[in-house]
């Protein structure tokens, strides 16, 4: 489970953990697991962070960002950048590899039927994941 610390209804600290709850308060002793437990959680501001996949994308850079208060609930948030033009390429070369299999494959699937085929089978590859 994720924590946080909120003050006045606001991310002051995302993640909160164990050791950062002993070092803000030295002089305490507390339960264990003390994160989950309601009386730290009231006395210290600290609440619960519902988590939410992180979204998938070929597209766009994805990032963990300040949980949000959705009716009442904390709940884990993405940000999604667009990638740059490198990037995009390189997400094209590394589809294209894993299609394009091991040299031994390669070697084999032209071996068995010849640089033409093999050939359009990369033209086809190359333009089912083009660069940009």
């Amino acid at each position: 489970m994720n924590y946080a610390r909120v003050e006045n209804n606001s991310v002051a600290e995302y993640p909160y953990t164990i050791a950062a709850l002993k070092k803000a308060n030295p002089n305490s002793s507390f339960p264990a697991n003390p994160l989950g437990h309601p009386n730290v959680q009231i006395d210290h501001g600290i609440v619960e962070v519902v988590p939410v996949s992180s979204p998938e994308s070929d597209t766009h850079n994805v990032v963990e960002v300040t949980p949000v208060n959705v009716g009442g609930t904390w709940t884990q948030t993405w940000e999604q950048t667009p990638k740059s033009a490198d990037e995009l390429n390189m997400v094209a070369v590394a589809k294209r590899e894993g299609e394009y299999g091991l040299p031994a494959q390669q070697l084999e699937f032209i071996t068995e039927n010849g640089l033409t085929p093999w050939q359009a089978k990369v033209e086809g590859i190359k333009a089912k994941y083009p660069k940009v």
